[in-house]
């Protein structure tokens, strides 16, 4: 099973002309004054948000000691914690960990459902979903401290490097039972996370100093790894299925590490990737605590397990919330990727007139909250096309007007950083 990988095969993917922006940030949640430096994320199949920080967050008291702890808080779908968080020891065969050395590397549930959590002193646990009790614990071989895992659905476990150099990705049976080593590196690089695919045979490994996701993929359990091309741009620290439409998410970079100048990504987003067709589904975007900051960098993601939710998290201080929660709403603004814009438009909407519904394009040039509202002649609110943090391109809506009566309509670009466009439009019925 052991392949050395001695170079990379470099092939970029396509992006498709535009991308449907439907998610809406709801800010901090589930309570906007808590701020982290947010290291892992994992939802379990009860829709409960796992999340830990970097390193250590609280105090306990244990005798006449006081010791230092990170948690790992586990809430509800309501935002409630959960009747078990936060855990900050780990009891497996009778043995108790307390959780302070070794900082929390990363979080993913299991094809049960259940959590599998790594730290920077290579212990690997699976704790139960239901329960928040710990089920196992193997000590990682790997040079460096390891990235988030990676499960496939017979629950095979797959845990990479943080410094590439030299290491490996290795592998574990469901019972945490080393199998192997899936790669080994001689690259140098940094990577935070990794994803693997279904059926165990596809491997989806970022680097984002490199500025790639680097795809290993092998014919079956019984062959070697090999790499077979890249997904080239995304300075990506985070990635994670989409279980409810099978798009892969990742992070495209930070302000700290910028994705490639060369491509369309925007620094904290994160994009929807189709990985048949190699082309970009979706987005949702960070809300910054202070605009373009270089220290909140795109640490974590998962999804409800509808899809309907993303929870977000950011790495690098602790002056922004611990959790973002975006909300997909069906519905939304379309995105023309490979475009830059110098200057903030609100283009006339095609067709006008029309009945009984146009398009309206606009241009945003500084990342920012952005909201497109239609209003009628009393100034009178109709409608809310867009309301959403944008980062820089060209970008589209449809406005249908069905149940609104023939006349004339206003139609408003309004920013978070002092940009107020409008327009009129026709609806004749």
């Amino acid at each position: 099973m052991l392949k050395s990988v001695l170079s990379i095969l470099f092939f970029a993917v396509i992006f498709v002309l535009t991308a449907q922006a439907q998610w809406v940030n709801q800010g901090g949640w589930p309570d906007p004054e808590k701020f982290g430096q947010n290291h892992s994320m994992a939802v379990d199949p009860d829709g409960k948000v796992w999340t830990s920080n970097f390193g250590t967050d609280s105090t306990v008291i244990i005798g006449s000691d006081t010791l230092l702890v990170r948690l790992i808080r586990v809430f509800n779908p309501d935002g409630s914690p959960a009747s078990f968080s936060p855990i900050w020891k780990i009891t497996v065969a009778g043995v108790t960990d307390t959780l302070r050395g070794g900082n929390n590397r990363g979080m993913r549930a299991d094809h049960n459902g259940n959590i599998i959590t790594v730290d920077g002193a290579q212990n690997m646990y699976r704790l139960n979903y239901k329960t928040g009790e710990g089920m196992n614990k193997v000590k990682l071989t790997l040079a460096t401290s390891p990235t988030a895992p990676a499960v496939s659905e017979d629950g095979t476990i797959f845990v990479g490097p943080v410094v590439n150099a030299n290491s490996k990705i290795e592998m574990y049976d469901p019972d945490f039972t080393y199998i192997g080593d899936a790669v080994n590196f001689v690259e140098t690089g940094f990577s935070r996370s990794m994803e693997v695919s279904k059926d165990g045979n596809t491997i989806y490994f970022p680097i984002y100093t490199m500025d790639a996701i680097i795809i290993f993929n092998r014919a079956d359990e019984f062959s070697a790894f090999d790499s077979i091309g890249v997904i080239f741009g995304p300075a990506c620290e985070s990635i994670a299925w989409n279980n409810a439409t099978g798009d892969l998410w990742f992070s495209a970079g930070s302000y700290n590490d910028l994705p490639d100048p060369f491509t369309s990504y925007m620094p904290n987003a994160w994009y929807g990737y189709n990985v048949t067709t190699n082309t970009v589904t979706d987005s949702l975007h960070w809300i910054f605590t202070v605009p373009e900051a270089a220290a909140e960098r795109p640490r974590a993601i998962d999804f409800s397990p509808d899809g309907n939710v993303a929870y977000i998290g950011c790495f690098g201080g602790a002056g922004y919330p611990l959790i973002q929660k975006v909300i997909n709403t069906g519905v939304g603004v379309r995105q023309e990727f490979g475009v830059r814009v110098e200057d903030y438009s609100l283009s006339q909407n095609y067709p006008n007139p029309f009945n009984p519904s146009t398009e309206i394009k606009f241009t945003v040039s500084d990342a920012s909250m952005v909201t497109v509202k239609v209003f009628d002649l009393l100034g009178k609110e109709v409608a809310t096309l867009v309301n959403d943090y944008l980062t820089n391109g060209l970008y589209s809506v449809t406005f249908d007007a069905t149940g609104l009566s023939s006349g004339t309509y206003i139609y408003q670009l309004q920013t978070s950083t002092g940009v107020l466009l409008s327009k009129k439009m026709l609806l004749v019925k």
